[in-house]
């Protein structure tokens, strides 16, 4: 009987400090989905004063995530039209929006979508030309591609390289006359990076790497230091880039069962940004006017960094960077729209034969010339 009042007192304590919880948690949510809903009104008010008459959007990895809420924004919009390139999902037209499959582990499959999104881009009237390149992957290092290097590489880097690449060369042979934004989403985690020229050649040889997922971000900042310019003046093509900071996505955390992950709801809302959030700054660098009349700005948070100059450092590193990219994809081969194996080899005339229509590419004049015994290329 003694102890009773003791443990009352307890009791006590634990019900004020678990209310004292709850209530901090309740404020704290209140607080993040008043900033989701924030982030929603700012990113149409934006969309208001960019698309035109006629805006085209192309986003890439729009299965979930910050990809999936974007796209899901902008569909709202009643004078966007859109293409989605999702990994594992079938063609499919709903009024103003397509999903194209896009396998970044496949070039030819890029090629394809390279050359689908550049007819998309160069149709209808006039407005917003956008390509939001989102797609990203986050793994244990291990494994390889077609092409011999890690898969995180491939998603991260030579996918959206290859990518961007075609389009500007196509929209220069086209001279193309609206100007596309190119808006590459970037992480924080390149800070991280080690990224020298010996951790490049290992990467290009598929030697797996704890700093991979690091490495590949940063490269898209380098590539984009390099060649922003060019492909600004050539291609009329202006590319940024966007770090959207520690979003609520499965992005890394896919080993995390699917209960667990909806139970971990209540943490993530504290210590994470909402999707809607990350989809604002992500699309806010490609929405604004400034835009269009400069490029190579990354946008991380409060900061906007001109990666062209402070990046000026690592431009011998930039250039081997861009040199192996273009190598390894057989850029130039694909720029014609030559159709290659998935390792970049020349088919030959038999395979290019037994090609199915869907899988034909259209060449150009030249190079029908140049293969003028290929007789369904004329």
């Amino acid at each position: 009987e003694g102890r009773a009042p003791g443990n009352r007192h307890a009791l006590a304590v634990l019900l004020a400090v678990g209310s004292g919880a709850v209530g901090a948690w309740c404020l704290a949510a209140a607080w993040r989905l008043r900033c989701a809903a924030m982030a929603r009104r700012q990113l149409q008010a934006l969309l208001a004063s960019a698309v035109g008459d006629d805006a085209r959007v192309v986003i890439t990895g729009a299965t979930s995530g910050i990809g999936k809420e974007l796209a899901e924004q902008l569909e709202r919009h009643p004078k966007v039209s859109l293409i989605l390139g999702s990994c594992g999902e079938k063609r499919t037209d709903r009024r103003r929006c397509r999903i194209v499959p896009l396998d970044l582990l496949d070039l030819n499959s890029v090629q394809r979508f390279a050359r689908e999104a550049h007819e998309f881009l160069q149709q209808g009237g006039h407005g917003l030309r956008l390509l939001i390149n989102n797609a990203g992957l986050k793994q244990e290092p291990g494994g390889r591609t077609s092409i011999g290097i890690s898969p995180v590489w491939q998603v991260n880097f030579i996918g959206p390289f290859l990518l961007t690449e075609i389009l500007a060369r196509r929209r220069e042979s086209a001279e193309a006359g609206q100007p596309l934004c190119v808006v590459h989403v970037a992480s924080g985690r390149e800070n991280e990076s080690l990224l020298d020229q010996e951790m490049l050649d290992a990467a290009a040889e598929g030697k797996p790497s704890a700093t991979e997922y690091a490495d590949s971000k940063r490269a898209l900042l380098l590539w984009t230091s390099v060649r922003a310019q060019s492909l600004a003046f050539r291609g009329n093509l202006f590319a940024h880039a966007a770090n959207p900071g520690r979003v609520d996505t499965r992005l890394g955390a896919y080993w995390v069962p699917a209960w667990l992950w909806h139970l971990s709801k209540p943490y993530r809302m504290l210590r994470y940004r909402s999707l809607s959030e990350g989809a604002l700054a992500v699309a806010a660098p490609g929405l604004v006017k400034q835009a269009f009349g400069k490029f190579g700005k990354y946008s991380s948070g409060e900061t906007l960094e001109d990666l062209v100059i402070w990046r000026m450092p690592d431009k011998q590193l930039s250039v081997r960077l861009v040199r192996w990219a273009s190598q390894v994809t057989a850029l130039e081969a694909r720029s014609f729209g030559r159709p290659l194996s998935e390792t970049g080899r020349p088919l030959t005339v038999t395979a290019l034969q037994a090609m199915s229509p869907v899988e034909e590419d259209v060449w150009s004049t030249e190079e029908r010339r140049m293969r003028n015994g290929v007789t369904r290329y004329t």
